[in-house]
């Protein structure tokens, strides 16, 4: 019953990272992020931010299945917030990619994330950007350990050959006879394949799923409540399995905000154990989505109390390029009498 949800969809953000194989010991991926808000009217950041595709971005390239170092990098982003245009004096959210190549020859190991931040972090780069970076990086920790756990998954594969997926949903529901909550539903699987057939048919290895449902006070993004169950189910012909309950463990999230320290606090809590990976990368999806959240319940130009709360540290300058203290777009909206501006979490 916990785990039944309802009302009007409002937002869906969709995460996807794809492995396939590559010449010699290289692995291809591809990693895609896309924002799909279902309503809303807001001024947010100096435009008037409506439903919609709001993100669409890619990243493809290689790393090396021994060392995890990255070989090749890519990009495209075919829906961004701020497109080049007066406001912006000629800036575009697609201005910092080129920093991406400062990358190839980074490991996506343990320091992976200060590599990160000090390439392409804050103002240096995009949040969007970065999320998918840190999934790259989360689900080649799962596949490295994959690798060492079995010879299936080891096994020589043909070029092309799929090695891994991995698909985060994020879904927001409003009360269809309105209310002072959401509910907020996070889905997370994980799918390994076995190598080694010289016909090119796929066998499944493994399976694994998270289901994730929280419920949150709009009036200060707070957790009320937060649930959660998850399965492996092994290949080849992937048998049905008993849902393990993790709800007990998930009690002193109650009461926290999503406005704010979120991600520490979830590593801190599952960050320690490898088999805990699938849950933490569920819940890390809460704090970054539920800024997605904010606008899609505001139909007014005017931000209310559940679109953006007092506290929540979301206005201002804020964390990427084009938002960054001193840039063309602040001076913009500061020029205007906007200083109070939204900071860009659409």
């Amino acid at each position: 019953m916990e785990f039944e949800v309802s009302g009007e969809p409002i937002h869906t953000r969709c995460l996807a990272v794809a492995f396939t194989q590559g010449e010699g010991k290289s692995i291809e991926f591809r990693a895609d992020i896309l924002d799909l808000r279902k309503g809303g009217l807001m001024e947010l950041a100096g435009r008037i931010a409506t439903a919609g595709i709001i993100h669409k971005m890619e990243l493809c390239g290689s790393f090396s299945v021994e060392t995890g170092t990255i070989e090749r990098i890519e990009w495209d982003q075919s829906h961004v917030m701020h497109e080049a245009n007066r406001a912006t004096k000629g800036e575009c959210c697609r201005d910092p990619m080129e920093r991406l190549s400062d990358l190839v020859g980074t490991p996506l190991g343990e320091g992976f994330g200060s590599s990160l931040k000090q390439c392409f972090g804050g103002p240096l780069g995009c949040t969007h950007v970065n999320t998918l970076f840190q999934e790259i990086r989360a689900f080649y920790s799962r596949l490295r350990g994959m690798r060492r756990e079995s010879a299936d998954v080891r096994a020589t594969r043909n070029v092309g050959d799929r090695v891994a997926l991995r698909s985060l949903y994020f879904d927001a529901f409003f009360p269809v006879e309105g209310g002072a909550t959401t509910t907020l539903c996070v889905r997370l699987s994980d799918v390994f394949y076995a190598g080694g057939r010289r016909d090119g048919r796929e066998v499944l290895f493994r399976h694994d799923e998270v289901r994730l449902v929280a419920d949150v006070d709009l009036s200060g993004w707070q957790l009320r409540a937060v649930h959660a169950r998850e399965r492996s189910r092994c290949g080849p012909t992937c048998d049905d399995a008993p849902w393990v309950l993790r709800s007990d463990e998930l009690g002193d999230f109650a009461g926290r905000s999503l406005g704010g320290g979120m991600a520490r606090f979830c590593l801190e809590s599952f960050g320690q154990r490898e088999a805990d990976a699938r849950l933490l990368a569920a819940l890390l999806c809460l704090a970054p989505g539920m800024t997605q959240v904010g606008v899609a319940v505001s139909d007014t130009l005017t931000p209310s109390k559940a679109a953006r709360p007092d506290d929540s540290g979301l206005t201002g300058p804020g964390p990427c390029y084009m938002l960054r203290a001193g840039g063309p777009l602040m001076q913009t909206l500061f020029s205007e009498g906007l200083a109070g501006a939204e900071a860009d979490v659409d």
